[in-house]
């Protein structure tokens, strides 16, 4: 099962925001978080996951709502497609209501039983399909990891990527880890 994010998989109005910054820190509501545990309890041992909504700021990311997987979504012990159009829609409609605030930041998904946040091969490319999506206009996609299980607890890893120049020919992506602070309320 390919994994891919709601960001890249249709036509539907997107936020208009492209963020390019480099993002060091993401404020994340302990709601959001919990919200992330729990589905990812109620799919074990299975991957499942969701997409950020938000703003960016100077050298950090709010994150001010959860966009849950949807009804038709896929999950696999090794993988994960959200429901896209159902992604979508959501995306827009919170858009939308925000005023067109608060935007797509991006995804996030379980890692059942693995012993670290790191991100896979198929994570990688995610993030740069995200980057090559003109309608994402997500320059600097999040991903975050919530690895391990019910018996090991829960941890996050949160990720930033953009594409850096080469000396060659093309770009590189790069990744860095992002600290994260979960807040009460968001930000």
């Amino acid at each position: 099962m390919a994994r891919r994010s709601a960001a890249t998989a249709s036509k539907v109005h997107l936020p208009t925001t492209a963020h390019s910054m480099n993002i060091q820190l993401v404020y994340l509501p302990q709601a959001v978080l919990s919200t992330c545990r729990e589905e990812a309890e109620k799919h074990y041992p299975f991957e499942s996951g969701g997409t950020f909504m938000g703003y960016i700021q100077e050298d950090y990311a709010v994150v001010e709502a959860l966009i849950p997987p949807g009804p038709k979504a896929e999950r696999t012990r090794y993988g994960f497609a959200p429901d896209h159009e159902w992604q979508l829609l959501e995306i827009a409609r919170r858009y939308e209501q925000s005023g067109r605030r608060t935007t797509y930041l991006g995804d996030w998904h379980s890692h059942p039983n693995a012993g670290s946040g790191e991100l896979s091969a198929k994570d990688r490319a995610v993030l740069r399909r995200i980057i090559r999506t003109e309608d994402a206009r997500c320059s600097n996609p999040l991903m975050a990891i919530l690895w391990g299980s019910s018996t090991s607890l829960w941890s996050l890893s949160v990720w930033s990527a953009c594409l850096a120049r080469r000396t060659v020919i093309g770009r590189a992506l790069s990744v860095h880890s992002v600290r994260c602070i979960a807040v009460k309320e968001a930000a």
